[in-house]
């Protein structure tokens, strides 16, 4: 086990666009440029803009760098503790780990079991099962969201759904219940729902239809109908809407439709 990160490996392996998302920040599309304010030292929808590949910039602190130092700025942590965070969010980089497990300088997370990695499609999964059809989805469906039937690992006995930020990177899987069982979605214990908005990675210009949860999303594509996103929470914050309009913004759509 390695006794630190690679920087340079690290951040050829994360792009800003990753890190925006592990951060959770609202920053909205301008052309090549993200912008908005710094959750930080706040100021206008224009103190904190990120350029990539190039880097970010803070105009309240005066202060900019790469993938890594946005990390630092934003957690106000040193250097090797925000490349020791964002390596085990992405798990693009192999963590020196203390004796019991957690990374040093950083809040233990439980870790996922094997078969779960995160970043990586799950080869297993059945996209013709039967219960998989019984919520009404196609195998074609299942297959062409990646979706399907988990024997084995945290999702097992559910729909397991890939969940993508808007670049279309992989970010984990969802898990969907196939009757009662309860809760109705699970999601790894160092994921962040209410950081994405599912299925935003196909949006494109025009309508944009928000429904309540990822299985009303594939049923409603299958049924013909497209730009269709959902929330991953039950609740939505003020941060979800916020990212909800930028996605408005960027897809130049005056309207979401329920």
């Amino acid at each position: 086990m390695p006794s630190f990160v690679d920087f340079q490996e690290l951040k050829a392996k994360v792009g800003f666009d990753q890190v925006i998302q592990v951060l959770g920040l609202t920053l909205k599309k301008h052309g090549h440029q993200y912008r908005g304010c710094c959750p930080v030292h706040a100021g206008n929808d224009r103190t904190l803009v990120v350029t990539p590949p190039k880097g970010f910039y803070c105009f309240a602190k005066r202060e900019g760098g790469d993938q890594i130092a946005l990390v630092a700025h934003v957690r106000q942590c040193p250097p090797k503790e925000a490349a020791a965070f964002l390596a085990e969010r992405t798990g693009t980089v192999q963590v020196p780990r203390t004796r019991n497990g957690t990374v040093p300088g950083t809040v233990p997370a439980p870790q996922q079991p094997p078969g779960t990695a995160a970043l990586r499609p799950l080869d297993y999964l059945l996209a013709e099962h039967e219960g998989v059809q019984a919520l009404g989805i196609s195998p074609e469906t299942a297959k062409e969201f990646g979706a399907g039937y988990a024997g084995k690992g945290i999702m097992r006995g559910r729909l397991a759904i890939p969940i993508h930020d808007r670049a279309g990177t992989l970010l984990a899987y969802c898990g969907r219940a196939l009757g009662d069982q309860q809760p109705e979605l699970t999601f790894p214990n160092n994921f962040q729902p209410e950081g994405v908005i599912f299925n935003a990675n196909r949006a494109t210009s025009g309508e944009l239809h928000l429904v309540r949860e990822p299985l009303e999303v594939l049923t409603a594509h299958q049924a013909g109908l497209e730009n269709v996103v959902c929330f991953l929470t039950e609740g939505i914050t003020a941060q979800q809407w916020e990212m909800l309009a930028a996605l408005q913004d960027e897809l130049q759509c005056d309207r979401v439709y329920f």
